[in-house]
């Protein structure tokens, strides 16, 4: 009998030493600022923890709040991961007081400057936030990712190897693109707002932006859009679901263009990546 309460003395203060343990590790929840960094979070750790976005479906980044809620619980998560471009991310520096949690992925990528120059978009010297939309600024994003999972858990080498496959994944879509362009001969891309700059600058085509900082295009860059469009062999418009397709379908009719709908903020980036690629090429082999 004494052996048994031995026993049972034992098992329980090692399920209370887990419990501690447990919660000594603190939230494991991983948060990230927009949609298409959830993918890169879940590959990258294999699923093992829960991934929360702040920016809701439906919603722009460039116009967002994060409510109290969401504030409090990413002061907690284990990570926050964030582009460090656009103004509520930049916000968060001010507003969390857990820095060492916030992973700025715009670490060792070469920022460009953009059309996209209003306030809520960037930071006030034009800087272009989109660096999502670049297989190779994902790259380097995923090199980010990966170092701050492993400096939490060294020991996961599952991690390492997981962030590898995702990385040659984004290599071999970029190789694909940058042939596809290239022997499309694809000059230029027309969208609605300019998601796609690091995009454009890496495979040396032309984003012609409908959206002028921010604003509708006067009569006169209506003029010029048309002018740009049929030099360029534009045969489609891009546009964000975020954006009503009337903004566009005067422009369209003028240039006897296709509007397609394009989700910068896709949750597989990749995929919509490959698929504006060929929609792009496509056109031009017409």
């Amino acid at each position: 009998m004494i052996r048994k309460i031995a026993i049972f003395v034992l098992l329980a203060s090692m399920m209370v030493g887990c419990d501690n343990a447990l919660k000594s590790n603190g939230n494991e929840t991983i948060f990230v600022t927009i949609t298409p960094l959830r993918m890169l979070a879940e590959e990258i750790t294999c699923g093992d923890f829960p991934v929360e976005v702040l920016v809701p479906e439906g919603a722009s980044p460039e116009t967002y709040d994060p409510t109290a809620r969401q504030l409090t619980e990413a002061e907690d998560a284990q990570l926050l991961l964030s582009t460090g471009l656009i103004a509520f991310e930049q916000n968060l520096v001010i507003r969390i007081s857990n820095h060492q949690n916030i992973v700025d992925l715009s670490e060792g990528i070469t920022l460009l400057r953009g059309s996209c120059t209003h306030n809520h978009c960037s930071h006030s010297h034009g800087i272009d936030p989109h660096i999502w939309t670049s297989p190779r600024a994902l790259k380097r994003a995923v090199s980010t990712i990966h170092r701050e999972v492993m400096e939490r858990y060294p020991d996961s080498t599952k991690y390492s190897d997981a962030a590898q496959l995702l990385i040659e994944r984004i290599e071999t879509l970029d190789q694909e693109c940058k042939q596809k362009i290239t022997e499309a001969g694809a000059k230029a891309i027309m969208i609605y707002h300019p998601a796609f700059t690091y995009y454009a600058n890496d495979y040396g085509i032309n984003q012609i932006a409908i959206e002028q900082e921010g604003k509708e295009p006067t009569p006169r860059q209506l003029t010029t859009l048309v002018e740009q469009a049929r030099k360029n062999n534009i045969r489609n418009i891009f546009i964000q679901p975020q954006y009503s397709i009337d903004k566009v379908k005067p422009l369209a009719e003028e240039c006897d263009a296709e509007i397609i709908i394009t989700d910068p903020l896709a949750n597989d980036i990749l995929a919509e990546i490959e698929r504006v690629t060929d929609i792009i090429c496509g056109s031009y082999a017409e």
